[in-house]
């Protein structure tokens, strides 16, 4: 390799020029010792040693940077620095340089200065946000099981913003009985858990939600969630998304019969039969759930705040989604005007449905065929999302478009519907089962032509289309003859069966009759669009009397088929009421 030439170097510089001015003047050789010899001939001041008094000038005081620790000034303490003031902030400010030669000497700043200005600038990183897996898991139970509203921001999450919307009267979940849930004082129950016994209540509640919740919406695993949960800084799949945990502790204290939430509840309800002014009364709430349990719905949606989870496409977060729907819902209050009347009508909003299935539509596909385990949550996510869209739509009247991103489900797997399986085989696993996917991708197409076709603002004016009944009868017939014998509850009742099995027959059993409701319904409100039209006569008008009958006595045997299910679910000890 050829040498760089010398020219390339930038480290060459000039040598220093140490003449005295009365030599550069005459331009001759500035022959010096102590001082020049010529300044000493004409008795002049030489400035040959100027450069040496420059060296042994006493220097002035150093200015400290910013990010330097000033020896005289006392440093903040941790706790100071998780939380600044803007005592602490104006303190730890750069301040501007200052200089008396001019404007043109203090346009460039160095290096050190302009991190120290950007370090002043940039928010305080919170400590929360620094800590390992385990340490942010701490936290967030700490903060899930408080008795007490939480104010402060050490562990990441509080209750600021509630209480805010309490105080404004603008609160819009039923949990918090339009504030006065953060009017109440804790339990002793309560306050007998804080400070050491969250991690236990944390598994207790976790154990309920599988064994409880999961047969209704099988979307996580449950062995993979628990090491997850107790080994957050080891497990291979990493920490447990906060908002995930959050929401399943809370659907889990819906349905835990631990002694502490059992005491609550007691303690709660007793006050407030001795509720003296009725304040409570008066705000039109009465509590029929534990104060516990309560507080945790509540901060689960506000962990999933603090985590972005309605934006970050994340199969978690997706998930977190699926619960607070299924927690919540989101029902307004809508002025409705009509030619005589205006009056306040509630309104069901897919708030956290509609964002999971956006998010979920961000996510890639997979394929059907999985090995890996968390390919199988996403596909039974994904089909969970299906199938809520498609029964919300169909209930609750929802414009097909609430729902962005689900569409039409892909082929699952090629099934032959026919043949005589056993019902346990095809029960458990249940989404392991290829007829049971089959099933459910049927319905969920049914369910979804016919909100599509309620939808439309001319049938609420006209009425329903008599094509559209017919469809909806005939399909929904095809999947009785098809799976509703295998996947349904059978006559008379198995004594074997567990609460899986159980819970598993009666949702399907009652997903087939509950569509003939909302058919029935939509007749009754909007009427037959045929029946209108005074053009209709002859077989036409017989086909409308004769659908008109038989959405009749589908919705009524349906209503009894449903109320039946209840009962002996109930009865069998399957079936508990939402306390």
């Amino acid at each position: 390799m050829e040498p760089v030439p010398p020219g390339l170097y930038s480290g060459t510089t000039r040598k220093q020029n140490v003449a005295c001015d009365a030599c550069r003047n005459k331009k001759i050789r500035c022959k010096r010792q102590t001082t020049s010899q010529r300044c000493v001939s004409k008795d002049l001041e030489c400035t040959s040693n100027y450069i040496e008094q420059l060296q042994n000038k006493p220097r002035r005081p150093r200015r400290f940077k910013s990010n330097e620790e000033h020896p005289k000034e006392r440093r903040p303490s941790d706790h100071e620095l998780r939380s600044p003031g803007p005592a602490i902030r104006r303190a730890s400010a750069p301040k501007a340089p200052q200089s008396s030669q001019g404007s043109s000497s203090t346009g460039r700043i160095g290096m050190e200065d302009a991190l120290a200005m950007i370090a002043w600038v940039t928010p305080p990183r919170n400590s929360a946000t620094a800590k390992d897996p385990s340490a942010g898991q701490v936290d967030l139970l700490r903060y899930m099981f408080c008795p007490a509203p939480v104010t402060h921001h050490e562990w990441r999450y509080s209750d600021v913003s509630s209480l805010e919307q309490a105080r404004a009267g603008t609160c819009d979940l039923w949990d918090e009985e339009g504030g006065a849930l953060w009017d109440d004082a804790p339990s002793a129950a309560h306050l007998s858990l804080w400070g050491g016994g969250e991690a236990e209540m944390a598994i207790e509640l976790i154990d309920t939600f599988f064994a409880v919740v999961y047969s209704r919406l099988p979307i996580l695993d449950a062995q993979s969630f628990m090491n997850r949960f107790t080994s957050p800084n080891t497990d291979p799949n990493g920490p447990l998304n906060p908002a995930l945990l959050a929401s399943v502790l809370a659907f889990g204290a819906k349905f835990a019969d631990h002694p502490t939430f059992t005491a609550d509840r007691d303690e709660c309800a007793a006050r407030d039969a001795d509720d003296a002014d009725g304040s409570r009364s008066r705000r039109g709430y009465s509590r029929s759930r534990c104060r516990m349990a309560q507080l945790l719905a509540v901060r689960a949606r506000e962990v999933a705040e603090v985590h972005k989870a309605y934006r970050i496409p994340t199969l978690a977060n997706v998930q977190a989604l699926i619960l607070l729907e299924n927690l919540f819902g989101h029902r307004v209050r809508k002025l409705t005007v009509g030619i005589q009347l205006r009056q306040l009508t509630a309104e069901y909003r897919a708030t956290y449905l509609s964002a999971a299935a956006r998010l979920m539509d961000e996510l890639e596909d997979l394929p059907i065929l999985h090995v890996d385990s968390q390919q199988d949550e996403k596909i039974r996510t994904q089909l969970t999302i299906h199938l809520l869209a498609g029964f919300e739509t169909a209930f609750y009247r929802l414009r097909p478009e609430t729902f962005q991103g689900v569409g039409d489900v892909a082929p699952l797997l090629s099934v032959v519907a026919g043949g005589e399986e056993d019902v346990g085989a095809l029960l458990f696993p249940l989404l392991t089962c290829q007829i049971w996917l089959a099933a459910a991708r049927m319905a969920i197409a049914v369910y979804r032509r016919l909100s599509s076709a309620l939808a439309q603002p001319q049938v609420h004016a006209n009425g329903v289309p008599l094509s559209v009944l017919r469809d909806m009868v005939h399909d929904h017939s095809s999947w009785r003859d098809l799976y509703l014998s295998k996947l349904g509850l059978p006559v008379p009742w198995p004594e074997d069966w567990d609460f899986n099995m159980t819970v598993r027959a009666a949702s399907t059993d009652i997903l087939y009759h509950a569509l003939w409701l909302v058919a029935e319904r939509a007749v009754r409100d909007f009427g037959i669009q045929e029946r209108e039209d005074n053009s209709v006569t002859g077989m036409v008008g017989f086909e409308v009397t004769q659908m008109r009958e038989r959405l009749k006595q589908e919705a009524l045997h349906s209503a009894m088929r449903i109320s039946m299910v209840a009962v002996l679910s109930t009865e069998q000890g399957h079936l508990r009421l939402d306390p």
